[in-house]
């Protein structure tokens, strides 16, 4: 297991907890809860950064959190709120339609509406955002930059949203012809909890909207091996997911999850999981995704788990 930076001072375990615009997390963070995440993690030959926290009293957790990490289709979440934050304000309608002609569909590229409409056709505005959350979709995606002003316009809103360390500046289509241009689409771990956070607290969306983009989360149909991948089903996973280039080499650049799950009792926690540069399969790091969020909601204190 590969974490950015040293986690090792003086031969004491420390983990990262800090302090974002739009949201305050504990401080306190013990020492063999960040132990326990390592452990989990340290089979994969990987860059794993991950962050959890507590909806209601903030308590947080973070390892490698000092690093950024490729986001790839997780930015569809921050994408969904800048344009639902039009409908909010007027200046778009879900009902409205866009038309979408074959030539502009991008076709090496994950695209089911494609797929399933290779002569285009006529789209209403929600279902574009339905497709771009919940089926990942990449063409879907990229008209809904075009509608805002492009990926500017969603770091502008970041930045009105008083989130930092999320960086938002390519396309799906960009990035698919420069596959460097992944990492620089990137995250913190920390920042896309504070982002999670504020749109569960109703900071960004009105109730109808933030309803609506919930549920749309809660229906993601990729990566159900990640953070549900060990849950009951009496848990709810509100998520986003990304996954990124395989090398010729094997390497793959990201599988990453972020999202909000409830526990049973109704308690909410933000958590997001991101691995960089993995020497190992998809499968396996879904694997390790799986289990860091099951230690979460059965073990981790903070979320009423007890240790055994």
């Amino acid at each position: 297991m590969i974490f950015p930076g040293s986690f090792l001072r003086n031969g004491v375990l420390c983990a990262c907890a800090l302090l974002m615009a739009t949201v305050s997390f504990s401080a306190a963070v013990p020492e063999g809860d960040s132990a326990a995440i390592q452990e989990i993690a340290r089979p994969l030959k990987a860059h794993v950064g991950v962050c959890a926290v507590m909806l209601d009293t903030g308590e947080s957790l973070s390892v490698g959190d000092e690093a950024s990490y490729p986001m790839q289709s997780v930015f569809k979440f921050p994408l969904a709120l800048s344009v639902l934050k039009r409908v909010d304000q007027g200046r778009f309608n879900l009902d409205q339609i866009i038309h979408i002609s074959p030539d502009q569909l991008v076709k090496d590229t994950w695209s089911p509406m494609r797929d399933r409409f290779p002569q285009g056709g006529d789209f209403s505005l929600k279902e574009l955002l339905r497709l771009s959350v919940q089926e990942s979709d990449n063409n879907a995606c990229d008209f809904l930059f075009s509608l805002i002003g492009g990926p500017d316009a969603a770091q502008k809103d970041l930045k009105e949203w008083g989130i930092s360390d999320i960086n938002i500046k390519f396309t799906e289509d960009e990035m698919h012809k420069d596959h460097d241009r992944q990492y620089v689409n990137s995250a913190r771990p920390s920042a896309m909890c504070s982002l999670l956070r504020a749109f569960d607290e109703g900071k960004i969306l009105k109730k109808d909207t933030q309803r609506l983009l919930w549920n749309m989360m809660a229906a993601c149909a990729t990566g159900t091996g990640r953070l549900k991948g060990r849950l009951p089903e009496e848990y709810v996973v509100v998520h986003k997911t990304g996954l990124g280039h395989t090398a010729p080499d094997g390497m793959v650049s990201a599988v990453n999850d972020v999202g909000i799950i409830v526990l049973p009792g109704g308690r909410k926690m933000a958590v997001a999981v991101f691995v960089k540069d993995s020497r190992d399969s998809v499968p396996a790091c879904e694997r390790v995704i799986a289990s860091v969020a099951h230690w979460l909601c059965t073990e981790w204190k903070a979320a009423g788990g007890v240790k055994k």
